[in-house]
């Protein structure tokens, strides 16, 4: 249906775009006559005031066509500069720019059909704050928001340029491990800590990561089934205990 619709409207833009092209080159085409006419008015009877004249006519057709021609291409610019931003938003989280969940669904779309083919499958791992909201609540924004800091710098260094971290929105993010199997994932797991240390200014406070997995069955046939699933799985029992219980408190 939104194919049928872009085909349809492809058609229609095209015929637009022809109609200006034709405006303006006829536009071109009287300005040229017109001046055409002046400068050999001038020619034929050479007089100051023709001079003046023609030399007027020429300034003005220059000034009008550089102006069209400044026109078009500042907002041909101004437009790309637009469509990348939107572009960019679309695909890029605020926070630490990067990948959102759009990105997410769309490398899922990507990666699904080649995992069924090649019967390769890949591993999502969804890791986040444990009881983000309340450790905000207790102990304010700022506090919150190094820890999840903390956490993102940890997924980074982890995350091998084969693979693709992603920000799925608060405290949550998923990790894409392509090509591995649900086994061959704790490898990357047992590398991720149990625990993210945050200083309240006067010690070192321990925020829990809870991790769930989930590997792709190479049934699925829809991307937000394969991420849903994933969020629906149950987390995985923690490995490490916080070493202080100041934030159970």
């Amino acid at each position: 249906m939104q194919g049928n619709e872009q085909s349809a409207e492809r058609p229609e833009q095209q015929g637009h775009e022809t109609r200006k092209h034709l405006i303006r080159a006829a536009l071109l085409v009287g300005w040229g006559l017109v001046l055409a006419v002046q400068v050999s008015q001038t020619v034929r009877h050479p007089s100051t005031s023709n001079l003046i004249v023609s030399a007027a006519f020429c300034l003005l057709f220059l000034v009008v066509n550089v102006n069209l021609f400044l026109v078009g291409w500042l907002g041909s610019r101004s437009w790309r500069r637009v469509s990348t931003k939107l572009h960019g938003a679309a695909y890029l989280s605020e926070f630490h720019n990067l990948p959102n969940r759009n990105y997410v669904l769309a490398e899922l779309r990507r990666e699904m059909p080649r995992a069924r083919t090649h019967s390769a499958p890949f591993v999502l791992i969804q890791l986040s704050l444990e009881n983000i909201d309340s450790v905000r609540e207790r102990r304010g924004d700022e506090f919150a928001d190094r820890a999840v800091n903390g956490l993102v710098d940890v997924l980074k260094r982890l995350t091998r340029s084969s693979d693709f971290l992603a920000h799925l929105g608060g405290a949550r993010f998923c990790v894409m491990l392509v090509e591995c199997t649900l086994e061959q994932s704790y490898i990357y797991l047992k590398r991720v800590p149990g625990t993210v240390s945050v200083s309240d200014g006067r010690q070192m406070l321990d925020v829990a990561v809870t991790a769930r997995v989930h590997q792709y069955d190479l049934e699925s046939l829809y991307a937000t089934d394969v991420l849903r699933d994933l969020e629906e799985t149950k987390p995985l029992r923690r490995r490490e205990q916080p070493r202080m219980d100041a934030l159970a408190a």
